[in-house]
């Protein structure tokens, strides 16, 4: 990889295995920019809009219990957006430039 890439997983997606021969090579590039970083009790969708409202969902007897773990996982969205949010932006900070830059 010569450009800068973010790879954001969770533990709860059913593909990761098939990804990680994928993940690793990239990571291991030499001169590579490549930033892994890993979400648990998480599903893939807590990297959308998902996170925030599935569990109010949950909570509202609207979606089950297994429907929740299935589409966000467990972790609470108090802790998933921010992460999210912390990991993008951070990402972002560092290897775009700054307007007028």
């Amino acid at each position: 990889m010569d450009r800068p890439l973010l790879l954001l997983g969770t533990d709860g997606f059913p593909e990761r295995r098939q990804l990680e021969r994928s993940w690793s090579a990239m990571l291991a590039h030499p001169g590579g920019r490549t930033d892994r970083r890993r979400l648990d009790r998480a599903a893939h969708g807590v990297f959308t809009d998902y996170a925030a409202f599935v569990p109010q969902l949950a909570s509202a007897g609207l979606l089950t219990a297994e429907d929740r773990i299935r589409l966000v996982g467990a972790v609470d969205p108090v802790v998933s957006v921010p992460w999210v949010r912390h990991h993008v932006r951070s990402f972002f900070a560092r290897h775009l430039p700054a307007p007028g830059a």
